[in-house]
């Protein structure tokens, strides 16, 4: 039996009280391909948020970026690059979305919060590695556990102690949630990435590909391949289903080696620290 009943137009209700980053985070992702976006347009779209500019100035000034003194977006800009930008956007999208525990899964929004980062870490690294789109590896990574956030929100109102995740799913994450709110998590993502115009690869790869044993896309694949590699980085979740390790036919699937698995693995751990300061 479903306990609530999620619908579409509850979702995105719902969707329009979360922090407007990861949407500034889609419009960025159009301009960054456009060659006619220019600085004034990207600093005029991440303006829109006070709070996003202010934290991108706060990083760009940072030991990591050799900083100090800079007081504007335009300055920032022009330190960390058009591209580096885009995953400052995705830090502080991130930061925004898990400023809170998720009590209906039992994850701690710390805890939350940096499996997300080193998930979409990971992710780019494998597409660095392996030919594929890194800036749509990243933003799958970062943004494929939004569906978690948007269903814990609702279930916050209409769940009781003995239903939770940690009381009632007993280590099977998406059997809990279909029984729960009558979808998974990967679908709610993919409904809402779709709603705020994110491309199409990273939609199919968070909502269709995810729940796969085996992924239909290259995004896909990279997507399971990381989440072995975030497990075995300490960053992984209670609940999520697969292995503990790195499969061989998986590092096979996007053509890395295992040696280059462990290489991104660390990278990606080194590069974390310097986004949580």
């Amino acid at each position: 039996m479903i306990i609530t009943c999620v619908s579409e137009e509850r979702l995105i209700a719902t969707a329009k009280l979360l922090p407007a980053a990861p949407q500034i985070m889609a419009r960025l992702h159009k301009m960054l391909l456009d060659s006619n976006s220019g600085m004034t347009e990207i600093a005029a779209l991440l303006k829109r948020d006070i709070a996003l500019t202010s934290r991108i100035i706060r990083i760009a000034n940072s030991p990591a970026y050799k900083g100090g003194g800079l007081g504007t977006i335009e300055e920032a800009l022009q330190r960390v690059g058009f591209s580096e930008v885009f995953r400052l956007v995705g830090v502080v999208a991130n930061a925004s979305l898990t400023d809170s525990n998720l009590r209906c899964y039992g994850y701690g929004a710390e805890t939350f919060r940096a499996h997300c980062l080193c998930t979409a870490l990971v992710a780019e690294g494998v597409a660095k590695h392996t030919g594929m789109d890194s800036r749509l590896a990243y933003t799958a990574g970062l943004l494929g556990g939004i569906g978690c956030i948007l269903l814990d929100r609702i279930g916050r109102d209409s769940l009781g102690p003995a239903e939770v995740f940690p009381e009632a799913g007993h280590g099977h994450l998406a059997e809990w949630e279909r029984n729960t709110f009558g979808l998974s998590h990967h679908e709610v993502a993919g409904r809402l990435l779709r709603e705020w115009e994110f491309p199409d690869a990273v939609v199919k790869a968070v909502s269709h590909d995810a729940s796969l044993s085996e992924p239909t896309t290259p995004l896909g694949k990279n997507l399971h391949l990381t989440q072995c590699i975030v497990r075995l980085a300490g960053f992984g979740l209670s609940g999520e289903n697969g292995e503990w390790g790195v499969p061989h036919e998986k590092l096979v699937a996007v053509g890395l080696t295992n040696d280059e698995a462990t290489l991104i693995r660390e990278e990606a751990v080194i590069a974390m620290s310097t986004f949580q300061g």
